[in-house]
């Protein structure tokens, strides 16, 4: 099923979770509540290489990375076992 992306405009069949676009801070693409965005791997990939490339506390970034929760933690397992 081809979708649009949501940043871009162009065809994907590519969708990221809600999880995902916090992780990457997709701030832009908040704006309503969804489980899945359609993101072309294009876009999502220019997005987390300018991510990574700005200057991060990486220690800040470790400590919030540690701070999911359990639940979270369960529900991105699951996500991963989705994509497999």
């Amino acid at each position: 099923m081809k979708m649009t992306c949501e940043i871009c405009g162009k065809e994907t069949n590519n969708q990221v979770s809600y999880l995902e676009l916090n992780t990457w801070e997709f701030n832009s693409l908040k704006t309503e509540e969804k489980d899945f965005y359609s993101i072309c791997y294009s876009c999502f990939d220019n997005h987390t290489n300018n991510f990574i490339d700005q200057e991060m506390d990486l220690e800040l970034r470790k400590k919030r990375s540690q701070m999911v929760n359990k639940e979270v933690e369960a529900e991105i397992e699951a996500i991963l076992e989705v994509e497999n």
